[in-house]
């Protein structure tokens, strides 16, 4: 009897322990299961909150140039920034002018008797020795008034040491038409030329409807021409010229 009532206690304690017990899953869901609960999907969150930010920036209107400022900023300027370590300022370039011939002195240039110091003179040198592109008598670049005062007063003195002042006007014309020929290529118009030789030796002309184009290329190339017809050396030429520049920097006001 005592077994008997043994056997339904031990039973009724199996049940108990069964019902405890829950349900049976498949281990492979159930691991699925268990891993999606128990870690987030970051990049679903972070994709979802990088969207958001997107469509509030499209919403808000920004200028054309923001990016650009952007990415210029972003950039460091090595100049800048050795500028603002030293203290300096940019410096302005100093404005040059491409081709123009002068008859100023160079600064801190010192005059030596004899030698030719300027562009003029030197353009002037290359016209009496027939250098191209002088020998047109058109210098391809800009003239300065100083360098036409350079030209005229070494004409002068070349004319004066060519010709008395009481030259014959035959004499004249005939070593204008000589370098008139000599320069075809120039078109020198004869008369005036003779009007400009005329008017270096001290004789009243008129020469002030000569066009200056004219006399640039009288003074330039008759200035050749009479040099090679007293047969000047390279010594007596650029002491004329030299000279020339002198008196011309001497007319300048101080």
């Amino acid at each position: 009897m005592s077994k008997n009532r043994r056997r339904p206690t031990r039973h009724a304690e199996i049940a108990e322990q069964v019902a405890d017990v829950p349900e049976a899953q498949p281990a492979v869901d159930a691991a699925r299961s268990r891993r999606r609960s128990a870690r987030p999907d970051d990049f679903t969150e972070q994709s979802a909150e990088q969207s958001a930010k997107q469509l509030a920036g499209a919403a808000e209107p920004q200028p054309a140039d923001a990016g650009r400022n952007r990415r210029r900023s972003a950039r460091p300027d090595p100049a800048a920034e050795q500028r603002a370590a030293t203290g300096d300022r940019p410096r302005a370039e100093p404005t040059r002018t491409v081709g123009a011939l002068s008859g100023q002195l160079p600064p801190g240039t010192t005059r030596q008797a004899g030698e030719i110091h300027t562009d003029a003179g030197r353009y002037l040198r290359q016209a009496a020795r027939d250098d191209a592109p002088a020998r047109y008598g058109t210098p391809a670049g800009d003239v300065d008034e100083s360098a036409r005062r350079v030209w005229e007063i070494a004409f002068g003195l070349v004319v004066r040491r060519r010709f008395e002042p009481d030259s014959p006007l035959a004499e004249i014309s005939r070593t204008v038409a000589l370098a008139v020929h000599e320069h075809a290529s120039a078109a020198l118009p004869m008369l005036d030329a003779e009007m400009l030789v005329r008017h270096a030796l001290g004789e009243i002309v008129p020469i002030g409807d000569i066009d200056g184009g004219i006399r640039l290329a009288v003074h330039l190339l008759l200035f050749a021409s009479i040099a090679d017809e007293l047969a000047l050396g390279e010594q007596e030429l650029d002491a004329i010229i030299a000279d020339a520049e002198e008196k011309a920097d001497a007319l300048v006001p101080a």
